[in-house]
């Protein structure tokens, strides 16, 4: 895989150079979320959590999602086990799985480019929220953070871009007030 440095061009305009920043318009996701399979119902206005974190992830420079479109599957772990396993001949359940169109194209008639498909699993994203003892929607607005990332190129294989990657979703996630993901779960005290 390429380093995502090499392919990134930032979407910010700066004074320096003379060009405009990007407008309000231009700083958006659009995100067509699909609820395929699984029980969301702990996730009250899921629709808008995940909208949410798609937009807090746009107006991120460093992401470059910025009119970008992609679309989101809320499904089941036995739907995503049958993709992890054909895809990536990993036949379980998994979190989020993300899969990046080559280069972005283009969509409709405006400058949007679609960037890929991300599917997300219902059991194991709950399970996890609770053995991380945070609301499930916060667990899921990470995920999707995480999962456009992997979208337009980052990745977690090496230190030094599971750092960069963490750091970026950690810096996005609070601005929806989310605490870092990363940090150490602290364990319960006796008293």
């Amino acid at each position: 895989m390429n380093d995502p440095c090499d392919s990134r061009r930032s979407s910010e305009g700066s004074e320096q150079d003379g060009s405009e920043p990007p407008s309000p318009a231009a700083q958006t996701i659009e995100l067509d979320v699909v609820h395929e399979a699984g029980d969301w119902s702990s996730v009250p206005d899921i629709d808008n959590i995940i909208r949410r974190a798609a937009q807090a992830a746009a107006t991120e420079p460093e992401a470059e999602l910025a009119g970008a479109s992609a679309a989101l599957a809320l499904s089941s772990d036995e739907h995503v086990a049958t993709l992890n396993a054909a895809y990536r001949g990993k036949p379980s359940p998994t979190n989020v799985l993300s899969f990046p169109v080559a280069s972005g194209l283009p969509v409709g008639s405006g400058a949007q480019r679609f960037i890929g498909d991300i599917v997300l699993a219902a059991e194991t994203v709950a399970a996890e929220a609770v053995a991380m003892r945070i609301p499930t929607s916060h667990h899921l607005q990470h995920l999707v953070v995480h999962g456009l990332l992997h979208l337009v190129g980052f990745d977690h294989e090496t230190d030094e871009e599971a750092t960069r990657m963490e750091a970026l979703e950690t810096r996005i996630l609070a601005t929806l007030d989310i605490a870092d993901p990363y940090a150490p779960i602290e364990a319960d005290s006796e008293e």
